[in-house]
């Protein structure tokens, strides 16, 4: 078996930990790349983001988050960001 495939199985059969699996990929990646010197080589908060209300924008991204997990109820995160 591939491993494009194992992964996709793995994604269908458990996602709710192939969805962990895959963001502590990725904040490993974020990690290693900070700590060895080579975040200067990518960028993780992109331009246009610059003087944009991060508190609105996080409150958006939670709602998307929410109804991606299938959730009908809304958690307010608004207390995450004082």
């Amino acid at each position: 078996m591939s491993p494009r495939n194992h992964f996709a199985n793995y994604a269908k059969t458990s996602p709710k930990e192939y969805a962990a699996f895959s963001d502590n990929v990725w904040n490993g990646f974020v990690v290693v790349t900070h700590a060895i010197g080579l975040s200067k080589f990518f960028t993780f908060s992109p331009d246009f983001t610059k003087g944009l209300d991060a508190e609105a924008i996080g409150k958006q991204l939670g709602t998307v988050y929410e109804l991606s997990q299938g959730s009908d109820e809304h958690i307010d995160h608004s207390s995450y960001y004082k």
